[in-house]
């Protein structure tokens, strides 16, 4: 959120809010015969899919984001389970997660 608003977390949840779907991916990602990597720190696997809609985007540890027009809808249903857990906004999933550039670089086995 870049402006401040002081009644952000007073007040209630919009009703028409979309819900982003989010699977993490661990090994590389191949979706033009090509590994797809991070412009800004380019790294080549360890990511977060993340679907809004009809977009899939991917998120990389260092907090770079990107839609990636190549990996469809059905290709995220495929590897999309039941929720895990839900957040109140998108910054706490993010650092929950340890996809909000605080561990840029690090990569798990």
């Amino acid at each position: 959120m870049t402006d401040y608003d002081p009644d952000f977390h007073t007040s209630a949840p919009e009703p028409h809010r979309p819900v982003i779907r989010v699977v993490p991916h661990p090994g590389e990602l191949d979706s033009r015969g090509i590994p797809i990597s991070c412009a800004h720190c380019h790294a080549r696997r360890d990511w977060l899919l993340l679907n809004v809609l009809h977009q899939v985007f991917v998120r990389c540890r260092c907090a770079h984001e990107w839609e990636e027009p190549d990996l469809t809808l059905v290709y995220f249903d495929q590897h999309y389970t039941e929720p895990e857990h839900e957040w109140d906004d998108f910054d706490t999933a993010m650092r929950a997660l340890a996809f909000d550039g605080l561990l840029a670089g690090t990569t798990w086995d």
